[in-house]
C-alpha cells in the first residue's frame, strides 16, 4: 500500500488535537530534523502531556516516527494534511486506485464532492530508489523534511505553469486546486508515448505536439525537459504533463532548454516511427517565425 492510500485511510479517524499536533510537526519543517515535545505543545497550544498523548494515534498510523532526538512527519503524514486540506476546502471526497507511478510522483483517482472523478499527484522528490533527481535538477543533498519541502515547491511550481497554460489552450491537464505537495487535477486517460509501440498518423501527432510547445513559448513558458515519457496520448489527443521545471522564456538557458525539448521529441519520433523533421525549421516553427512544419 502506497503512503498516499494509507493517509487516505486515516484522514476521518484522526480528531482536531490530532491534526493540531500534525500541523505543529509540519510548521516546524525548517527548523530541523526532528522536533521535541516542548515545540510541539507551544505550536499547536496544548500542553504537552496533551501533546504526547496526541502523538499515538498518527504514530500507530505511521503518520510520524520518533526518535530520542523528537518526531517528524512521514510521507504519509504529509500526504494526510494535503488530503486533509481538500477535504476541507470540500474538493475530494474519496480516493481510489493509483494511476500512475513516476520517478517523482504518484498518481491516484479521486472523487470530487460533486461525484467527479478527478486526479491527485503527489510529489516525490527525493524518493531513496531515484536519487539522480539531486544530480538532474541541481537540489542538494537534503534531509528528509527538506525533501518535503522540495516536493511542495515543485507542485507549486506545476500547478502555477498549468493554471497559465490551460486558458491558453495548451494541451495540459486542468488543475483545480493545490495542497502543499498534492495536484488536484482532471483524470487524463492514455498511454505515454513512450509505451506505444505504434502510432497510426505519427506525423501527424508530432505536428500537434509541436504546435502546443509553440502555445506554450508564446504563452512564456518552456517544458525544459520534455520527452516522449511526459506525453499521453489517448487516441485522438496529445497531453504535455510535468511541468514543475518549466522555464520562463526570458531564462538565460531559455534556447538551450528550448532546442532540448524539441530535439528529444524529434529524435524519439525519428527512431521509433522513422519520422524525419529539421530541428531548425522545427524551432522556428515552435517560435512562430514559420507557419508550416515539413514533416517526412
Amino acid at each position: 500500500m502506497s503512503t498516499a492510500q494509507q493517509a487516505a485511510r486515516v484522514v476521518k479517524e484522526l480528531e482536531k488535537n490530532d491534526w493540531k499536533v500534525l500541523r505543529a510537526l509540519e510548521s516546524s519543517i525548517e527548523k530541523g530534523e526532528f522536533t521535541p515535545i516542548t515545540y510541539l505543545a507551544v505550536e499547536s497550544r496544548l500542553n504537552e502531556e496533551e501533546v504526547e498523548f496526541r502523538l499515538r494515534r498518527p504514530a500507530a498510523f505511521d503518520l510520524v516516527r520518533s526518535t530520542p532526538k523528537g518526531f517528524a512527519l512521514t510521507w504519509a503524514g504529509y500526504d494526510a494534511l494535503a488530503l486533509r486540506g481538500l477535504v476541507d476546502k470540500e474538493l475530494i471526497s474519496g480516493m481510489g486506485m493509483s494511476i500512475g507511478v513516476g520517478k517523482e510522483s504518484d498518481v491516484f483517482e479521486v472523487v470530487s464532492d460533486k461525484g467527479e472523478n478527478l486526479a491527485i499527484k503527489f510529489y516525490r522528490i527525493g524518493r531513496i530508489s531515484f536519487r539522480d533527481t539531486t544530480r538532474k535538477r541541481a537540489y542538494r543533498d537534503s534531509s528528509h523534511h527538506q525533501w518535503l519541502m522540495v516536493s511542495s515547491a515543485a507542485a507549486k511550481r506545476e500547478f502555477e505553469a498549468l493554471q497559465k497554460l490551460y486558458p491558453l489552450d495548451v494541451a495540459v491537464p486542468h488543475a483545480f486546486a493545490r495542497d502543499r505537495h498534492a495536484i488536484l487535477m482532471e483524470k487524463i486517460e492514455g498511454p505515454l508515448l513512450v509505451n506505444l509501440p505504434e502510432i497510426p498518423r505519427a506525423s501527424s501527432i508530432l505536428r500537434k505536439i509541436l504546435l502546443n510547445v509553440s502555445k506554450a513559448y508564446k504563452g512564456g513558458l518552456i517544458n525544459s525537459d520534455l520527452s516522449e515519457f511526459n506525453v499521453l496520448y489517448d487516441g485522438v489527443s496529445i497531453f504535455l504533463i510535468d511541468w514543475p521545471q518549466a522555464v520562463d522564456v526570458s531564462h538565460r538557458n531559455a534556447e538551450t532548454l528550448l532546442r532540448r525539448d524539441v530535439h528529444n521529441i524529434l529524435s524519439f519520433f525519428k527512431r521509433r516511427h522513422g519520422i524525419e523533421c529539421n530541428l531548425e525549421a522545427a524551432l522556428g516553427y515552435v517560435k512562430g517565425r514559420t507557419k508550416k512544419l515539413e514533416v517526412s
